[in-house]
């Protein structure tokens, strides 16, 4: 029998009137669930009956709960309707942004953080400090305007650098990325590079080398922009200041070289659950990942498989169908709100033929996502 009987007539009443497949994620309280919930499917209603059910079937207490979303609008608006349910308990459930969720663990572990003294960046900061680093380059740096104007890529620098730190890329990823994109082109694997037809000066299935050279001048100049970063982060390391994105990466970093501190989380947290899933970026899904790594833990996402699967945002794309594979030979229940979607193996099926066909995904996304092309890459 549960310690912690919810009886208010408000949960009651949100339990009773769930649809049958809502009733189903709500009921399924031990083990990985994935639900698939389109616009409009009552997703932070069900979330919060879920918890509710949770507290009244199991002898767990509010604070073993964890619940992460992407706004501060969505946690109160949670955090609201829990109270609703269970009253000022609603306040003992961990629900946070992923961001306040690892302040929280700086904050509650400073042993491990020499911060005292560190304060975040402002955004005119950023400018200000980038543009000090582009004033220094010298002519024969492929970031070099020459007559024009020198700060014209401060913004994208900017963007890439974010970029790469929500998705945990490290300079060397980018690089490697990079190499083998511009060896693949050069080996003919890719059809945009080769001729199709015979021409005036050319063979058919002979190379494109000037566009291949064109490509091989723009990821110069990309790799040139990841030496300005490098040097961006190490005076953030000198003058003690941080970018918002930072939080994340040192929680990683502390997580995975502190396996004690983790098990703690683990201890703490016994049901965790994930609104918005589709929309987390590599840092914030590799922050789920080590608090589920462990045997059979009780982990639920909910995400919506139309943005996941049509997003085209690269490294984004894959986290549903990840998901699946990670948990499907260890008990996985996935549940599909919505008649009109398509089954579990479409989507699965649809996440896999986009993987395949999008094999340079990460400099698609550089490229085409965040228009580097056009502005880091096509210097005039």
């Amino acid at each position: 029998m549960s310690s912690n009987p919810i009886s208010s007539q408000a949960f009651q009443q949100a339990y009773q009137a769930l649809n049958p497949r809502q009733k189903e994620a709500v009921d399924h309280i031990f083990g990985p669930l994935m639900v698939i919930a389109g616009p409009g499917t009552g997703k932070t209603q069900l979330l919060s009956v879920r918890i509710g059910r949770i507290l009244e079937q199991t002898d767990y207490g509010p604070e073993n709960i964890l619940c992460l979303t992407f706004t501060n609008a969505g946690v109160e608006a949670m955090r609201k309707r829990l109270e609703s349910f269970i009253g000022k308990d609603a306040r003992k459930i961990g629900i946070y942004t992923f961001h306040a969720f690892c302040n929280q663990v700086i904050q509650d572990h400073p042993e491990y953080f020499n911060m005292v003294e560190w304060q975040p960046i402002s955004e005119l900061e950023k400018y200000e400090w980038m543009e000090e680093i582009i004033s220094q380059l010298t002519p024969d740096h492929p970031l070099y305007r020459g007559k024009g104007d020198p700060f014209v890529d401060v913004g994208n620098l900017i963007s890439l650098n974010r970029i790469m730190k929500q998705e945990g890329w490290t300079r060397d990823i980018v690089q490697k990325e990079i190499d083998d994109y511009l060896e693949k082109i050069k080996s003919g694997e890719d059809e945009e590079f080769v001729y199709q037809v015979k021409t005036k000066n050319s063979k058919k299935g002979d190379l494109k080398w000037d566009k291949i050279r064109e490509h091989e001048e723009r990821f110069t100049r990309t790799k040139a922009a990841l030496d300005v970063i490098e040097q961006y982060n190490k005076l953030l390391e000198q003058r003690k200041r941080y970018d918002y994105e930072d939080m994340i990466n040192w929680v990683i970093d502390l997580f995975q070289e502190n396996n004690g501190l983790l098990e703690d989380y683990w201890e703490r947290y016994q049901f965790i659950l994930v609104d918005e899933y589709q929309d987390t970026n590599g840092a914030q899904n590799e922050v789920l990942r080590l608090l589920t790594d462990y045997d059979q833990p009780n982990v639920m996402v909910v995400g919506d498989d139309d943005q996941a699967i049509y997003r085209f945002q690269g490294a984004n794309i894959g986290n549903m169908k990840s998901f699946a594979d990670r948990f499907s030979g260890s008990g996985l229940k996935v549940v599909v709100l919505e008649e009109n979607y398509r089954s579990t193996q479409d989507i699965l099926d649809a996440a896999n033929w986009l993987i395949a066909n999008n094999g340079n995904r990460l400099v698609t996304y550089l490229q085409q996502q965040y228009q580097l092309s056009k502005r880091l890459y096509a210097h005039v």
